[in-house]
Order: structure tokens, then C-alpha cells, then sequence
């Protein structure tokens, strides 16, 4: 009986994972203590890779400015803006947030004190003064929240609260991961000892009886990668929900709620807009498929005898067909290359352009040699049945392919033999009664694979 190999997370894996959630804990709290964080940077100095004309509050994106104003460069602009919120939020209990417009500028109070200025040249459009009042209105909201997340670093009973939300959501979310993982192994078990009963009359479950051991990975890869992605959102979700409690990190975390949201959105989106030519690429491999078919039974029975042509006998019906079909089939992906998904990328591209270099650099010999046994068919020098000797290996010719040809020695042996290596050797065709050997009596009536007619 095929044991059911389901990778279980140990007991020492969830405590780590418990410990690893305890540890984020304390690095948020530490991280939702105030900080002085208004001091003004040392000019030339850069402590991050924020843009320098972008304001930040608490790791929340404030403003952007793009104009000088008053003399005062956009960098400048935002050092003064750091040091006049600093100064307002450490001298205010509640602070409010409110604004002024002015026919060409906007300016943002901190419980009646003036922190910055936004003017129309801010807002980085081909019509400023319209886009003045839209702008401003996302620049209050957005201080709003980052002020309140301010007062909010140094409420304590709040941040303690937050703790103990992130403590039983951590213990949540091991408790599923664990879950999660154990439903797979049951899941897996019922699917291998359904796949182990004694195989019933019906057509599906002879064929699953053939294919049992294919079945059972099949089985085994689709509920490991069902649970994994189940593991992975339950991850996400828990990362998320904990970066969404502190205000220091609640940036971080609307932006991996916004990002997953976007993420499953375009992948959706992108399977949707794939459908449509996916059943065109189909359709054309479709009725390609029935050309060949239909080309390699009219040129069988040319081949058998059944159907005479003056342009076509039965010898060369064989590498007709092969030709046939590789025109055919490269036809048929050049028809169906546009609408794969993802033809128009430039990605695409270059892997399709890598792919033909290592194919044309790999299957330099291989096209020599169906290039050579092309050649031995259209001009005849060997036919399946016939006694030669090539070099010096003499034999029956029972099968003539693409890249090699395959003699019976007397000896009853199998030769092959590459046909690039045929086509720069003298062939000699022998009779029974040269007394160079003796055809075997099968070789005329086999088929261009070596099997019996």
C-alpha cells in the first residue's frame, strides 16, 4: 500500500511559530513608543530612501512638494513642515486639523497654528488651480489620520489593548496553519484509500486502476498545493491584521491589504482576458490536428498501394508525410503565437527568442540527420526490405526514420545506424543469391517502425 507522504508541521515548528509572533509583538510595541522623530535631518545627510520634497508623519505620507515657496526650496519646505508638526503635537492634548484656501494656495493649521502650505504648483497636473481643491481635501484626510495615529502612540492602555488583540490573533492564526495542515493529511488519507478499493466495473474506475500510481502523486500534489495556499493567505491575513494595530506600522499594513487585493484582482482579471484566446489557439491546434490526420491516412493508403499517383508513389509517401506535418504544425503555432497570453510582452518575447537560439544551437546535428534521412528517402537508396550493406555492416533494412536506420544482421542482430553517417558511405544492395547474406523474410513486410505488417 503506497504510504500518503503529507508534510506535517511539527510541534516544535508551531511553538516557533507562537514565539515568532511573540517576538513580533514586542518589536511593535517597542516600535509604538514615541520617538523623536521631527528632529531635522543635518543638511546633505539621508537617513532613508524617501524622496526629499515628501512629507512624512509616523511612516504616513502627508504631502509631496514640487514648487518653491517664499525662497524656500520643496526639501526646505518639508523640514519646516517636520519641525512645525513636532512643535504642535508636542504642545497639544487633542490636536485639529483644519485648512484655509486662498485663490492660489491652501494652508493646513494645527489647533489654529500654521504647519505648511500647499499651492497649486504642488499638485503636479496640467491644471493646477483645478486640481488645487481635490488635492487638498486627500492632504487633510491623510494628516487627520496621521495626527490621530500620534495621539495614539502615547495612549498606553491602547497600545496594551492592541497587544492582546495581536497575541490572540497570532494563537488564531497557528491554531488554523495547524488545522489547515492536519485536514490535508485526512483529506490525502480518504483519497488513497479510495484510490486503493478494488476497481469496480465502470470505464473511470479501470482507468484509474491503470494509473494508480500517477493518481496517487496527482492526489498528493493537489492537496499539498491546496493547503500551502490556504497556509500562505492565512500568513498574509494574520501579518496584515497585526500591522493594521499599531499606528506606527498601520501604513504597512493598508499597503499588504491593498497589495494582496490588487495581486488577486489583476489575477483574475488576467485569467478572464486569457480565455478568449486560449480558445482561438486551441481551435487553430485543433483543425491543425485534423489536417495531419487526415493528410497521414490519404497518404497511408498511397504509401500501402491503395491509391496510385503519378506525382507521388508509395516510397516517398512516407517523408511527404513528415514534411507535411512539420510545415503544418510550425504553421500552426506561428497562427496561434498571438493569442497566447502574454505574446505581447517583451518578456515573452525574449523567452521565445532565447528558446529558438538554444534549440537552433542543441538540434544542429539532429537536423543534419533528418536532413540526411530525407534525403535517403526521396532518392531511393534504401527501402524497408532490402538486403544492403553499409560500410561494413551488412544486413535488412526494417526501418528507415528520421535519424537513424535500423538493419537485421544475419546474425540476428538490430543495428542502427545514424543516417548522417549513411549518407557519406558507399550502400551496396545484395541479392540471396550473391551469397552475401540471406533477407529475412519478415523485412518486407514491416512497417517504416520495424514492426510486423
Amino acid at each position: 500500500m503506497l504510504r500518503t507522504r503529507c508534510f506535517l508541521l511539527p510541534r516544535n515548528a508551531i511553538r516557533g511559530f507562537a514565539l515568532a509572533g511573540w517576538l513580533g509583538l514586542v518589536a511593535g510595541f517597542a516600535l509604538a513608543q514615541p520617538l523623536d522623530v521631527f528632529t531635522p535631518r543635518p543638511t546633505g545627510v539621508q537617513h532613508d530612501t524617501r524622496p526629499a520634497n515628501a512629507l512624512y508623519l509616523h511612516n504616513r505620507h502627508i504631502a509631496t512638494f514640487r514648487a518653491s515657496l517664499l525662497g524656500d526650496s520643496p526639501a526646505d519646505r518639508v523640514e519646516l513642515a517636520r519641525v512645525a508638526l513636532a512643535e504642535a503635537l508636542r504642545n497639544a492634548e487633542r490636536p485639529t486639523v483644519t485648512h484655509t484656501a486662498t485663490p492660489d494656495s491652501v494652508r493646513f493649521e494645527l489647533n489654529g497654528r500654521t504647519v505648511f502650505f500647499l499651492v497649486a504648483a504642488d499638485t503636479g497636473t496640467p491644471r493646477p488651480e483645478a486640481a488645487l481643491e481635490p488635492t487638498s481635501r486627500d492632504v487633510q484626510v491623510r494628516l487627520e489620520k496621521a495626527v490621530a495615529e500620534a495621539a495614539e502612540l502615547r495612549d498606553r492602555l491602547r497600545i496594551a489593548t492592541d497587544l492582546l488583540v495581536c497575541l490572540g490573533a497570532s494563537l488564531l492564526a497557528s491554531t488554523l496553519v495547524s488545522g489547515t495542515l492536519q485536514l490535508r493529511e485526512r483529506v490525502a488519507q480518504r483519497i488513497h484509500a479510495a484510490l486503493h478499493r478494488p476497481a469496480s466495473a465502470t470505464a473511470g474506475a479501470r482507468l484509474v486502476a491503470i494509473f494508480s500510481e500517477h493518481a496517487h502523486v496527482a492526489c498528493r500534489l493537489v492537496t499539498n498545493a491546496a493547503a500551502w495556499v490556504i497556509v500562505l493567505l492565512i500568513l498574509d491575513t494574520w501579518v496584515t491584521f497585526v500591522l493594521l494595530q499599531f499606528a506606527w506600522t498601520r501604513p504597512w499594513g493598508e499597503q499588504s491589504s491593498t497589495w494582496m487585493r490588487e495581486v488577486l484582482h489583476h489575477f483574475a482579471s488576467a485569467t478572464a482576458a486569457a480565455v478568449p484566446g486560449l480558445v482561438v489557439a486551441g481551435l487553430i491546434f485543433a483543425i491543425a490536428r485534423m489536417v495531419s490526420r487526415a493528410n497521414a491516412a490519404f497518404l497511408h493508403r498511397v504509401q500501402s498501394g491503395d491509391v496510385q499517383l503519378a506525382w507521388l508513389d508509395a516510397h516517398t509517401a512516407l517523408p511527404n508525410r513528415r514534411v507535411c506535418d512539420t510545415v503544418l504544425w510550425l504553421f500552426a503555432v506561428a497562427m496561434a503565437y498571438p493569442y497566447l497570453p502574454g505574446a505581447e510582452t517583451e518578456a515573452f518575447r525574449a523567452l521565445s527568442v532565447m528558446t529558438g537560439l538554444m534549440l537552433s544551437l542543441g538540434a544542429s546535428s539532429a537536423v543534419g540527420q533528418a536532413l540526411s534521412g530525407l534525403s535517403l528517402m526521396y532518392s531511393r537508396s534504401l527501402r524497408v526490405g532490402q538486403h544492403v550493406k553499409i560500410g561494413e555492416t551488412e544486413g535488412t533494412v526494417v526501418a528507415l526514420g528520421m535519424f537513424t536506420t535500423r538493419l537485421h544482421t544475419p546474425a540476428g542482430d538490430d543495428v542502427s545506424l545514424p543516417n548522417k553517417l549513411i549518407f557519406g558511405l558507399p550502400i551496396r544492395h545484395l541479392t540471396p543469391s550473391s551469397g552475401q547474406g540471406m533477407t529475412d523474410p519478415q523485412a518486407a513486410r514491416r512497417d517504416d517502425m520495424g514492426r510486423p505488417l
